[in-house]
């Protein structure tokens, strides 16, 4: 079974440029079209250099390094692919959910990248280190976070012309394949020993505790667009100053984020959570713009809706008899 469109070989990073990409400013308007046309890896690189320890990252040195990972696990893929045409039953029946197997495998077998194990149990952390959050971290030291390892894994597939998008369950971001015909996602921080991992939805929902609420607003559980991904991207810089203590830039990040993904749930969470520390600053106690007039407000909006939900019940009510 051989499937058109999703070949193996390499795809040049130049063939697809389209437009000239020197700062993250040049990002920010352009359509999802325009955006998919650029290395993920670029767009993710670009977001990290506004941070000032991440300045002077070297982008096209680390794009070479990727193109020479794409370029070697193409050439690995036409042997394999006789593994695949031999227990096809094994691997859905689907060739391109045994080359995202490859993918997983070349990553934590052939590289050595691994998820960091020193995060896998924490029930916080803190990431002042931007290199847990961007790319280049888990290039240099084989060990990642969801967000970079997700986020790799999607820029070693761009390359290779495979519609591997990134997606969020909750706070986690896994990638997901998605062509019009098939959807797999791929879990990218459990690969190790040649482990392959692709949980279905509902194992997503009930494990990450994701509600339905959340995928009908289009925050979970969704491939993302090009336009999404920046915006993620984004709010993990601002995750990224938020941990310093840089609250009113990372309130800047979290704003942007929004306009980009504005379905995402964690983005708005954490954007009202920074804005709402920042009212100290900005208005005096009691003030409407300040938590505690904030509050004074939402209690008001609550004891109106429940006089609401009286009426409306006494009217019914009334109806009936």
């Amino acid at each position: 079974m051989r499937h058109k469109g999703h070949r193996s070989e390499f795809k040049s990073r130049e063939r697809q440029r389209i437009m000239p990409v020197s700062m993250l400013e040049d990002l920010i308007g352009q359509s999802d079209s325009v955006l998919a046309a650029i290395d993920p890896l670029e767009i993710n690189l670009l977001v990290a250099r506004g941070i000032p320890a991440c300045r002077d990252l070297p982008i096209e040195s680390y794009q070479r390094t990727a193109d020479g990972w794409a370029v070697d696990l193409a050439s690995r893929l036409a042997g394999f692919e006789d593994q695949f045409h031999e227990s096809p039953d094994a691997w859905k029946n689907d060739v391109r959910f045994f080359r995202l197997g490859v993918l997983c495998w070349y990553l934590a077998e052939v590289l050595g990248i691994r998820y960091r194990e020193d995060q896998r149990e924490l029930q916080a952390v803190s990431y002042t280190d931007p290199s847990d959050l961007f790319v280049h971290g888990v290039m240099d030291t084989r060990k990642g976070t969801c967000g970079n390892l997700a986020a790799l894994h999607a820029a070693v597939a761009w390359r290779l012309g495979w519609p591997l998008h990134l997606a969020c369950a909750g706070p986690h971001i896994f990638c997901r394949y998605e062509d019009g015909e098939a959807v797999h996602n791929i879990e990218a921080t459990n690969n190790a020993q040649g482990g392959f991992q692709s949980h279905p939805d509902e194992q997503y929902q009930e494990s990450r505790g994701v509600p339905d609420v959340a995928i009908k607003c289009g925050s979970d559980l969704r491939a993302l667009s090009p336009r999404q991904m920046l915006g993620l991207f984004i709010g993990l810089r601002g995750r990224h100053r938020e941990d310093l203590g840089l609250l009113a830039e990372a309130e800047t990040d979290y704003l942007l984020a929004r306009t980009l993904f504005p379905e995402n749930r964690r983005l708005y969470m954490a954007q009202i959570g920074v804005s709402v520390q920042l009212s100290d600053r900005r208005f005096n106690v009691g003030e409407a713009g300040h938590y505690t007039g904030l509050a004074r407000w939402l209690r008001g909006e609550v004891d109106q809706s429940r006089r609401i939900n009286e009426i409306q019940a006494g009217f019914a009510i009334n109806v009936r008899g």
